[in-house]
């Protein structure tokens, strides 16, 4: 006999368990298509977004890149849109003005050479004018004629010793032959070799010296040139019978020396005192040698007092005086190399 808890338990009939089987099989099927379906278009939006996202990103990239393409074909006005806040923009600012530094060396190049040439030009072409004339029987080689043609040589000499001097500085391979000496009395000695010519022209040529002052190391010949160059620029700026002071003293504290040339002469307008130390650059515009030289003499002046560990500056009242200073420190140059 079947028991009571037998007869009670329900039986479930074979065709619906049988049925019930293909709905879960496509209920499955179906949520993982939905799962494939989903994770493929979140992949296909991520994937659309990360190249939106890196295409707008790199945009800027992309741009400097151009850029930089232009700047190296030799087109250096090329600028790009930069704004600051940001790693790119400051990027684009920095090229902005590498480029802007380009063109300014490139302008300053292009300048240079032609400066160059408009002063080798002069002497050369009076030198082959002169050798013409007397080639044709125009001229006789006479003392006269000669010594024109060998002065218009030593100025040819000059601007190339010049201009050599001044290559060597800026490119850092000057040697300076350092040494310690009595810099009052250089800077005198070098002065009172321009007393013959202030004395020409009625000019008071004043030295004053501070007595006491320590050993300098330093270079005499270029220092000595330095001096030169100051001295002769303040006679040749000066009217006959005007006056240039030569002084040295000590600074305060006393850790350098001061040189300074004074002079009565013509000044210097405010629009040109910030370039008296640029190459070939002359506030006389006319390039006559006899009234200001071919434009290197401060330009070296500068320079020369520079590798020394000093610094040079000059302040002027326009129409009447100019004052030249060079600091040149005791101790000499930070490295003797």
């Amino acid at each position: 006999k079947k028991t009571n808890d037998q007869r009670q338990t329900p039986q479930i009939p074979l065709q619906t368990e049988i049925a019930a089987e293909p709905q879960l099989s496509e209920l499955a099927s179906a949520f993982n298509r939905s799962l494939l379906w989903s994770g493929l278009a979140a992949a296909a939006s991520g994937i659309g977004m990360v190249t939106f996202t890196t295409r707008r990103a790199l945009a800027p990239v992309h741009v400097l890149n151009a850029a930089a393409s232009e700047v190296a074909q030799g087109d250096l006005s090329h600028r790009v849109d930069a704004n600051p806040g940001s790693e790119l923009g400051d990027l684009g600012i920095a090229f902005n003005d590498m480029a802007g530094a380009l063109e300014d060396a490139e302008s300053e190049r292009r300048r240079l050479v032609a400066d160059i040439a408009h002063e080798l030009r002069s002497p050369l072409t009076n030198i082959q004018g002169y050798l013409e004339a007397i080639k044709d029987g125009v001229l006789e080689a006479d003392e006269s004629t000669i010594e024109t043609i060998y002065s218009q040589t030593k100025h040819l000499s000059a601007l190339v010793e010049d201009l050599r001097l001044l290559a060597l500085v800026e490119a850092g391979s000057l040697r300076l032959e350092l040494t310690d000496a009595d810099i009052s009395e250089l800077v005198s000695d070098a002065a009172e070799a321009f007393r013959p010519r202030a004395v020409d022209r009625s000019i008071a040529l004043e030295v004053t010296v501070s007595v006491g002052l320590p050993s300098a190391r330093l270079d005499p010949t270029r220092i000595r040139q330095v001096v030169s160059n100051l001295v002769e620029n303040a006679i040749t700026h000066t009217p006959d019978g005007g006056c240039v002071v030569v002084d040295v003293s000590p600074e305060t504290p006393a850790g350098a020396a001061i040189i300074s040339v004074s002079d009565t002469g013509t000044g210097i307008s405010p629009e040109d005192l910030p370039h008296v130390f640029d190459r070939f650059y002359r506030v006389d515009p006319s390039r006559n040698r006899g009234t200001g030289g071919a434009g290197l003499g401060l330009t070296i002046v500068k320079r020369l007092v520079e590798v020394h560990g000093g610094k040079v500056d000059v302040s002027s009242v326009f129409g009447s005086e100019t004052t030249f200073t060079a600091q040149i420190p005791f101790s000499g140059p930070r490295s003797d190399a």
